[in-house]
């Protein structure tokens, strides 16, 4: 079962969501499901960078809910782009599917976030390929695809096609019956004074998700 998650690989929410699928698919016992990372580049929908602040505050408020995913980042390189990162998916989508593409987004998702590496150069690509669990053949050849094909087209033709959808923001999840939800467990919250205000979370919610979603699919 493919799950789509369209999401920016800096958004702090999409990586709790991420994570909190992954965990309930293990829970579930449901190794058949791959969440299918789609590209949404913030730098695209907005057509700027996302500043650093903004993020940094996002980590703050979100290593509450998630206190081992997150770090204060204080490497001094931090990404202008996070395209690489992107592209970097794309290439393990061509290598290995869905599946594989999934775990480098996953890797680079924690990189970022947890071990504070710049994943907009090429040695910050490798570090999150070590947090992937393939052999090293198979990192080689995501980088050597990476280094010579166009992979910036994969990741277009995808973005252009997120244009046709009705995407809130990031995370966004689309399952396999067409139902689609933003941000599920943490989407009730707002800005104020600066900061995210959570007003309730739901944890749980999208392993409840997933779990209704495989029921339907039996």
């Amino acid at each position: 079962m493919l799950v789509d998650v369209w999401s920016d690989i800096h958004c702090p929410w999409a990586l709790v969501c991420l994570h909190r699928l992954r965990g309930a698919r293990e829970e579930l016992r449901l190794p058949n499901v791959v969440f299918n990372p789609r590209p949404w580049p913030l730098e695209w929908v907005n057509e700027r960078g996302t500043p650093h602040d903004i993020v940094a505050t996002e980590t703050i408020v979100l290593a509450a809910e998630e206190p081992g995913l997150f770090s204060a980042y204080e490497n001094p390189s931090w990404p202008s782009t996070f395209l690489p990162a992107f592209e970097l998916v794309a290439a393990a989508r061509r290598v290995g599917g869905p599946a594989l593409a999934e775990e480098v987004d996953y890797g680079l998702r924690v990189a970022f976030f947890r071990d504070q590496v710049d994943v907009s150069i090429a040695a910050g690509l490798r570090h999150a390929l070590e947090l992937v669990h393939t052999d090293r053949a198979d990192h080689e050849a995501i980088m050597r695809i990476w280094f010579t094909q166009p992979v910036r087209g994969d990741v277009l033709a995808e973005y252009e096609i997120s244009k046709t959808l009705p995407i809130q923001g990031s995370p966004q999840v689309f399952w396999p019956n067409g139902d689609t939800h933003h941000n599920p467990g943490l989407s009730d919250h707002t800005w104020e004074r600066g900061m995210p205000r959570i007003h309730s979370s739901q944890p749980l919610k999208p392993a409840a998700l997933l779990a209704r979603m495989a029921a339907l699919r039996t």
